[in-house]
């Protein structure tokens, strides 16, 4: 039982560190910069951006199925 328990942790680990080192490519709409991209969990990325110029952000969160989003971003895996 604790083989079992060692070996999907090591998986999920090794999934995790994939993730975080393999973001997506983004496109960003003009008029808008980002300002971070952060890995969350095994599938997912939030994205914060912010007006150009402007001192207060936004974010948003998207999986490895996302191709795009309204407004003009791109993401490319």
């Amino acid at each position: 039982m604790m083989g079992l328990l060692q070996w999907a942790a090591g998986a999920i680990l090794a999934k995790s560190g994939h993730n975080k080192f393999n973001p997506p490519q983004v496109i960003v709409p003009n008029g808008l910069e980002m300002i971070g991209l952060k890995a969350k969990g095994m599938n997912d990325y939030t994205i914060k951006y912010r007006k150009s110029g402007s001192n207060s952000w936004s974010e948003f969160t998207i999986s490895r199925n996302t191709r795009s989003r309204s407004g003009g971003w791109e993401f490319h895996w």
